[in-house]
């Protein structure tokens, strides 16, 4: 009983990325199996374990993993919770080797799937009032945006850029300090949280310079929007 025990503790206690070998691949190949592997077709590369190893995150993956959750569900707990979001959750979803589309979906579904009672609770009066100081500061931020269609490119734009002090859980305060209706506040947050995630894969597969380029071209599309719209006017 004792040694089941430990051998438990101990399957449990596998780092992030790391996978057993497919006994049945092992004499044709000596990598270690990756989830989601096809036969003929190799699944994106993983960022190396020292890149993550000091973000919240992961030490938040590794304790849930380390509790039994499935991959799965850990990547979409760790894309829902505020300050980390995806920016933490597609890092690590390729990390844990998941098919690119599989770690950019869960991770947007789990960003989002907090977001839609939030925004209900942000109508609480109670709830403002234990966010006030997040109110400020995103009132702050919703400064400067123009009518109803503006504040929608400029809202999905604001998210879509995975940068500290943004995402969705800002971006749904900002909606509410606008008084954006919930239709044009869900729809541009989920823009933006579907440009972050993309940003965030290129960042963790090809690196800060594609990630700088998919940024850039975000801002561009924003800024020509906007633009068009004035020259319209």
């Amino acid at each position: 009983a004792a040694a089941s025990v430990a051998a438990r503790g101990t399957r449990c206690r596998v780092p992030l990325g790391a996978r057993p070998a497919d006994p049945r691949l092992a004499a044709a190949d000596p990598r270690p199996a990756r989830a989601g592997e096809v036969a003929g077709a190799a699944a994106p590369a993983a960022p190396p374990e020292h890149a993550l190893a000091g973000h919240i995150g992961y030490q938040i993956a590794e304790t849930l993993r380390s509790s039994g959750l499935r991959d799965e569900l850990i990547v979409m707990i760790v894309s829902g919770l505020p300050v980390v979001e995806l920016r933490g959750g597609v890092p690590i979803a390729l990390w844990m080797n998941m098919p690119l589309l599989k770690a950019v979906t869960l991770s947007i579904v789990g960003n989002m799937l907090p977001i839609l009672p939030f925004m209900a609770a942000l109508r609480v009066p109670a709830v403002r009032k234990v966010l006030q100081p997040l109110l400020q500061r995103a009132q702050h931020k919703a400064q400067g945006l123009g009518d109803e269609q503006s504040r929608v490119v400029a809202l999905a734009g604001f998210v879509g850029i995975p940068l500290p002090g943004t995402g969705a859980w800002t971006g749904a305060i900002v909606a509410y300090i606008l008084g954006m209706d919930f239709r044009s506040s869900v729809l541009a947050i989920v823009a933006g949280v579907t440009c972050a995630a993309a940003i965030m894969a290129i960042l963790t597969l090809a690196g800060k310079t594609g990630a700088v380029i998919a940024s850039v071209a975000v801002v561009l599309a924003v800024v020509a929007q906007f633009r068009g719209k004035k020259a319209a006017t």
